[in-house]
């Protein structure tokens, strides 16, 4: 019997449309996290905003840790 290992690949940067679904919170919701200073950082790459792994590591931290 062989042993079937897949290979988990986490995207590197998200729409906002993913990264409020992970984060289970609505569009609206992330637009005023981020008029009130309290969003992840984002990028533009194109026409679209991104928000990169990283930065989505670095919002949850600091929400856990109450610095947003």
């Amino acid at each position: 019997m062989t042993r079937r290992t897949e290979r988990v690949v986490s995207k590197r940067a998200y729409t906002i449309d993913e990264f409020c679904a992970q984060h289970s919170i609505c569009r609206a919701t992330f637009y005023n996290l981020l008029k009130a200073g309290r969003g992840p950082r984002v990028m533009k790459v194109g026409g679209r905003t991104l928000i990169s792994d990283e930065a989505s590591v670095d919002w949850r931290r600091a929400m856990e840790d109450g610095k947003r």
